[in-house]
């Protein structure tokens, strides 16, 4: 009974914890024996990743507390060469790199976060050293399954936004939003398209030219699954649209944030924007405060 009684204690103390920052807890974790794959078999791979997913997070953060100038577009560039020099060994808590975002945008906040999940699921079960096809088809369509029946999962557009006018007003935090996709996407073909064995060097030219093409400053062509995943969006389609959709969701948010200004006329338009996305794919809007 005493164990009972504090296993009770330390449940309750946590659903507490996530209450404070209005988050639910993880209704369908991800599980298997291929959990953390990427990062026990592809380091390397797992610390740009691992940046990547830092700089979403912050890119957001900043966006959604003063929108981005070219100043805060550089502040930004810095803390992410930081990340690249020496890239993170673990994926970040989001509601700790974003905090404002998790407190005044929960709805946002939640479909991006499951939204990380399901992608980190979806690379982890590719590169389990046991992915044969049917395995692998077995534990997407579980994933792609439990991801759908999330209420913050997000359902197809109308129609698609395009992101130039965030790509001029901060073209690095633009361009992480899009590497970061590009990266994803690669990755994703590597370990679909090879075997375990072939998958160590197609993983690492993948990360030396993201180092490059981050480092040239240009932005990735065809950030998108579909272009660059063609394994991936052949043999699961239904995981392929998901990505992207997310991926497009993302970078129509921080199209929507990028606008600076501290007025409240500035305030209530990008609050109009970020509702006025959610709306389109899905997600209801009470809960995004006004900032």
């Amino acid at each position: 009974m005493k164990r009972l009684a504090a296993c009770l204690a330390v449940s309750l103390l946590a659903a507490a914890a996530a209450a404070q920052i209005g988050l639910p807890e993880d209704r369908f974790p991800p599980k298997g024996r291929y959990n953390n794959s990427v990062h026990r078999y592809f380091p390397d791979l797992d610390g740009r990743l691992n940046a990547v997913r830092y700089g979403r997070w912050r890119a957001l953060e900043t966006a959604w507390m003063s929108g981005i100038n070219r100043t805060l577009d550089r502040d930004f560039s810095a803390y992410l060469r930081g990340l690249l020099a020496d890239p993170p060994r673990f994926s970040p808590e989001a509601e700790r790199v974003a905090p404002r975002f998790a407190r005044e945008a929960a709805p946002l906040f939640r479909a991006l976060r499951w939204g990380q999940v399901f992608e980190q699921e979806v690379v982890d079960v590719l590169a389990s050293p046991d992915a044969e096809p049917s395995v692998s088809a077995a534990r997407l369509e579980r994933a792609l399954d439990l991801y759908r029946r999330e209420p913050w999962a997000l359902t197809a557009p109308p129609d698609a936004r395009s992101n130039q006018a965030a790509v001029a007003a901060a073209p690095v935090s633009a361009r992480i939003l899009s590497s970061g996709t590009r990266l994803f996407a690669a990755a994703a073909e590597d370990l679909a398209a090879a075997d375990f064995g072939q998958q160590r060097w197609r993983v690492r030219d993948t990360v030396a030219e993201f180092d490059r093409s981050y480092a040239s400053e240009k932005p990735p062509p065809d950030s998108t699954y579909w272009a660059g995943a063609r394994t991936v969006t052949g043999k699961y389609p239904g995981v392929g649209e998901h990505l992207d959709r997310i991926a497009r969701f993302r970078g129509e948010i921080f199209a929507a944030l990028v606008p600076g200004g501290e007025t409240e006329d500035a305030r209530r338009q990008r609050h109009d924007r970020v509702c006025a996305v959610a709306r389109r794919y899905g997600i209801p809007t009470k809960g995004i405060r006004e900032q």
